[in-house]
């Protein structure tokens, strides 16, 4: 298995961070409608900028030979602003990306893991997250990995896809 770095996540990562997202975004566009174009990278700094300097947000990132290969990242479900649920139970994984360079690798597996660890850690007790229903990879993973689908996939004006909701059990 290839060495793999894991650390939290540091303001100073935001732009490394943004760029595996932004290379995830673009493989949505096999399955996305046309003329989708995915969330602007300026956009999703911003919102990780604010984010990573909370407490209660937790983002770890993986990296191989210096350079950030991929990152995962849970808030908790009552203090997300699009989907809050009065829940302080229930944690929302908000990103899980690896750089195309790095899957099968076991890596995503890894960093999923150790997500679902620090979960359990902070006491939470059920995991919430919202993927493209047309990323079929993305949703066999969760699949393999204990999740089950809660919502079908339906359109999600603010990002112009077909979302589907999982959750697990911590």
């Amino acid at each position: 298995m290839t060495a793999y770095a894991l650390r939290a996540a540091t303001p100073q990562d935001v732009e490394r961070i943004v760029a595996v997202t932004v290379e995830g975004f673009e493989t949505y566009r096999s399955f996305a409608p046309e003329g989708w174009t995915p969330p602007a990278a300026s956009q999703e700094a911003q919102r990780l900028l604010g984010m990573l300097g909370e407490d209660h947000v937790w983002y770890l990132v993986a990296e191989h030979e210096g350079e950030l290969v991929g990152h995962v990242g849970f808030l908790p479900a009552d203090r997300l602003s699009f989907a809050r649920v009065d829940d302080p139970r229930l944690v929302h994984f908000r990103q899980l990306f690896v750089t195309r360079e790095h899957w099968g690798t076991g890596l995503a597996r890894r960093l999923h893991a150790a997500a679902i660890d620090e979960a359990c850690a902070r006491g939470f007790t059920a995991m919430r997250l919202f993927t493209p229903g047309g990323q079929q990879r993305a949703r066999r993973f969760y699949e393999r990995e204990g999740w089950s689908l809660t919502r079908p996939p339906a359109f999600d004006e603010r990002i112009g896809l077909e979302i589907a909701e999982y959750r697990r059990a911590l």
